[in-house]
């Protein structure tokens, strides 16, 4: 299309000489000159006014008639309006099949701005959530969804791993909630339903803990005779020693194993906290100790402690007993002859702390997030040869957790290792059973 600026301006000048020379006419050329401009601005602002007041009805009126440069404006400007039009019905088909995919997706979706308000959730967010649509659109995420581990999760900002939540829909499943940061300070939250998975988990906790006690039974029975055949003075017996202490050490063993399952598969059922009584852990270390020493045997480790006197701790004394064992016996099965082992038992402004350090050879970095999975070991051979069972991490692991507390493991290799427990300041008392503030001693 060829370009009306040409002829706009043949028209302007034309205007303009018409109103000149009609002005000589009369003597007053300037004044004609005058006159036409003045007719060819108010020409102007009248197509100005036109476009002006068709922009502010938001071009819904028919366009007005107009030629030459205006009437390009309005062709161009229509065109652009065809084109948007196209482009936001496009858009909007797009973002109504997204809407109904978010929709068909049964795990909760809800998307949140920088100030954690929701923006936007699907059908799902309103059963696994309880949200509603529209009226919590705009509300804090917080103010809705109240459960601690919740709110805790979104506060850290740091969004690796899952959240694991009950759903706060009456009678709503248990929840696993991820969050993907997009678009500058928005995240979008996916919570999925792991009801299936509880339950699997359940079945699989049922299935060891009643494998763990039918075969219990038999496997002490099996002990007894091995052990009668082993005292008895017979000849017979006598010449089979050898084999018949081999299976002693083996069923030894295996009840070992099926007493750490049961203990474990206990824990796991248990939800509520353990009773709490005071608990002298400075004695109970000494003895573990002692039967450390015992344990180690002709290698020789040497293992000392440095406890306070005074710190005793509110909690379940076999639980504690069996997880700070556990901790010692592991020690002096996976360091070699001679090393040095301490069992340290101390109070400071975060709560107590129970350490077993040790420098042995230490164990390499991509071990140490697996080392409390049940039968994980970093020894295979090493373990069966001293007995170990691979379950004991995982039981210091869960009583821990019981009673408020987190273990915490530090290794490097050739240097050695410690394996904490770290428990929270109110449960730490003083000799007897008196209260003491975190740290005292």
């Amino acid at each position: 299309m060829l370009s009306p600026w040409p002829t706009t301006i043949w028209r302007l000048c034309a205007v303009l000489a018409l109103g000149t020379a009609v002005g000589a006419e009369f003597g007053a050329a300037f004044a004609g000159l005058f006159v036409a401009m003045a007719a060819l601005l108010a020409a102007q602002l009248l197509s100005l006014y036109r476009f002006e007041r068709w922009l502010r009805d938001g071009c819904r009126r028919r366009r007005p008639e107009a030629g030459g440069v205006w009437g390009e404006v309005y062709y161009h400007l229509g065109r652009r309006r065809r084109r948007l039009r196209a482009a936001t019905r496009e858009l909007v088909t797009v973002l109504r099949k997204f809407q109904e995919a978010a929709e068909a997706v049964p795990d909760a979706a809800v998307v949140l701005d920088e100030d954690d308000a929701v923006l936007w959730c699907n059908q799902a967010a309103e059963r696994l959530l309880g949200l509603r649509r529209p009226q919590d659109t705009g509300s804090r995420i917080t103010f809705l969804v109240r459960h601690p581990s919740f709110v805790q999760f979104l506060a850290r900002h740091d969004y690796q791993g899952v959240c694991d939540f009950p759903s706060p829909a009456p009678d709503g499943p248990p929840l696993s909630l991820r969050v993907s940061r997009y678009g500058g300070g928005r995240r979008l939250l996916i919570a999925t339903d792991v009801s299936r998975l509880h339950r699997l988990e359940q079945m699989r906790r049922d299935f060891v803990a009643n494998v763990s006690h039918e075969l219990r039974t038999p496997l002490t029975v099996i002990g007894g005779y091995l052990e009668t055949l082993l005292d008895s003075d017979d000849v017979c017996a006598s010449r089979w020693q050898q084999p018949l202490r081999r299976m002693q050490q083996q069923s030894a063993r295996m009840l070992h194993i099926i007493e750490d399952l049961l203990m474990l598969a206990k824990l796991e059922t248990q939800t509520e906290r353990p009773s709490l009584r005071p608990v002298a852990v400075p004695g109970m270390l000494a003895a573990i100790a002692e039967d450390g020493i015992a344990l180690s045997g002709e290698a020789g480790h040497r293992i000392k402690t440095e406890v306070d006197a005074e710190l005793w701790l509110l909690g379940n004394e076999q639980e504690l007993r069996s997880a700070f064992s556990n901790l010692t016996f592991n020690a002096v099965r996976h360091t070699p002859a001679g090393s040095h082992i301490v069992l340290r038992w101390y109070a400071d402004e975060r709560g107590a702390h129970m350490e077993v350090v040790d420098d042995g050879d230490g164990i390499a970095p991509h071990h140490l997030p697996r080392l409390t999975e049940r039968f994980y070991r970093v020894d295979r051979g090493r373990d069966r040869e001293h007995g170990g069972t691979g379950l004991g991490l995982a039981i210091v692991k869960h009583v821990v957790i019981r009673h408020g507390g987190q273990m915490r493991i530090e290794s490097r290799v050739g240097v050695g290792s410690t394996f904490a427990c770290d428990f929270p300041a109110p449960l730490i008392i003083g000799r007897g059973g008196r209260r003491a503030a975190a740290g005292e001693g």
